[in-house]
């Protein structure tokens, strides 16, 4: 392996001035800079970039943690950070937790070790857990954001949307269509809304059932069974089951596309035609919910603008460690297409 030691002789330089051009510093001749460029390229040498961040403190590489990367909301999402953090001179390290706070707090220790500058977090269902790891995080000097979804910490930055919200203007849509017989898919942690729980699915549980409670009190909601993971197969399932406890049901409110789209699925299969015999409404607005058929009425969160405000807000923490916490709630748009209608009846 070539060395900055055997740069430094084929040049006929010290070791010092091959690390000053190596980092672009100012007042070397141009002759000399020329010569350990040339050494440089004979030699094939390949500054470490790592072990150059020990010594500058400065790695340009931060960490963006979240639940998994699969899902078209996540894809979105790291999208926007990772351009808007390299349109900067920063490289990204995306870390799926799966919700594990053990395996959070394992990439953790590595953000640490790797002296990264700063981590955007979408935190695990584990607030203590979470606080934890972001304490060590402030301590080893390393910049945090949450993104999505923020525990109660008065002193972290956090740019999230405004889900309550969301649920509410989602829910009134169709009881404004005069749905009354609605069908909710919704997870085990968004089910959660009297325990105490402060996550994104339910608050958008909690805004739906305010919106019922306003506007529908003769509405009938019908539950799906308490499931982990948001999917396509969950969606497909889960709406079978609502169906056939509760054939009546002519609307599913969904709290992301990719259940919606299963809903739709499942729809299609027992012969049913969307909007007309059921409506279905999802949540997120990723891309793929304008290409189903029909195309998938939603509620749009600002995804890519969500990723590029934590950047920058994160940009913000890293050039000023002073920097005063940023509380940024974004808001949401109702995205109509053809998958939401009248009843029949």
């Amino acid at each position: 392996m070539v060395t900055i030691k055997d740069v430094a002789a084929r040049a006929e330089v010290s070791i010092a001035t091959v690390s000053r051009v190596l980092n672009d510093y100012p007042h070397i001749k141009p002759a000399l800079r020329e010569k350990v460029l040339k050494a440089i390229a004979e030699l094939g040498y390949k500054p470490n970039k790592l072990a150059s961040s020990f010594r500058t403190q400065q790695s340009r590489i931060v960490g963006v943690f979240l639940r998994q990367q699969k899902t078209p909301f996540s894809s979105a999402l790291a999208y926007a950070i990772e351009a808007a953090m390299f349109d900067q001179g920063y490289r990204v390290l995306l870390c799926s937790t799966n919700g594990d706070p053990d395996r959070e707090e394992a990439y953790v220790k590595s953000m640490i070790e790797m002296r990264a500058e700063g981590v955007i977090i979408r935190p695990t269902g584990s607030a203590a857990r979470t606080t934890r790891n972001v304490m060590a995080l402030r301590e080893a000097g390393v910049a945090v954001v949450f993104a999505d979804m923020k525990p109660r910490i008065a002193s972290m930055s956090g740019v999230i949307c405004d889900n309550f919200s969301g649920g509410y203007e989602g829910m009134r849509h169709l009881l404004g269509l005069g749905h009354r017989q609605i069908g909710i898919v919704a997870g085990r942690a968004a089910q959660a809304v009297s325990a105490g729980h402060d996550n994104v699915g339910s608050e958008r549980v909690r805004g739906l059932m305010q919106a019922v409670r306003d506007r529908g009190p003769d509405a009938e909601l019908t539950f799906s069974g308490p499931f982990e993971e948001a999917s396509l197969a969950v969606g497909i399932e889960e709406t079978n089951r609502l169906l056939e406890r509760n054939p009546a049901i002519t609307a599913i409110f969904a709290t992301t596309d990719m259940l919606a789209i299963g809903a739709m699925q499942a729809a299609h299969r027992r012969g049913m035609a969307v909007p007309q015999d059921l409506s279905i409404l999802g949540y997120d607005g990723v891309m793929e919910s304008a290409i189903t058929f029909p195309a998938l009425s939603t509620v749009g969160q600002p995804i890519h603008e969500m990723g590029t405000i934590a950047a920058q807000v994160l940009l913000s923490h890293i050039r000023s460690r002073d920097a005063s916490a940023q509380h940024i709630v974004l808001e949401n748009t109702l995205v109509l297409r053809d998958s939401t209608a009248a009843p029949k009846s």
